[in-house]
Parts: C-alpha cells; sequence; structure tokens
C-alpha cells in the first residue's frame, strides 16, 4: 500500500526494515509492474487525446 500510495522503494525499505531496496523490490515487485502499466496507460490516453486534438 506504502509503494501504491507513492512513497519510494528506499522508504519502504527502511520502514519495514529490509536490508536491502532490492530485497524489497524482489517481494513487492509486482506492485511496481502494475504501477509501470497504469502509467504506460496514462500516457497512452494523453497521446491519443493530444492527436486527436
Amino acid at each position: 500500500m506504502a509503494i501504491k500510495s507513492g512513497d519510494d522503494i528506499k522508504t519502504v525499505q527502511e520502514n519495514l526494515g529490509h536490508a536491502t531496496a532490492a530485497f524489497t523490490l524482489d517481494v513487492y515487485g509486482h506492485v511496481t509492474a502494475q504501477m509501470k502499466q497504469a502509467s504506460a496507460d496514462r500516457m497512452e490516453q494523453l497521446i491519443r487525446s493530444i492527436s486527436a486534438g
């Protein structure tokens, strides 16, 4: 939830007590993959709206 809310991975790592940010990403990487897809979808919508403009 913290990652989805916009917390950076280093902050989440420290809050959870993980030794490395890499470990945090390994455990919660699916969240960032979903966020990347959502970002790509938003960019596609923006480009389409500009092209239709």
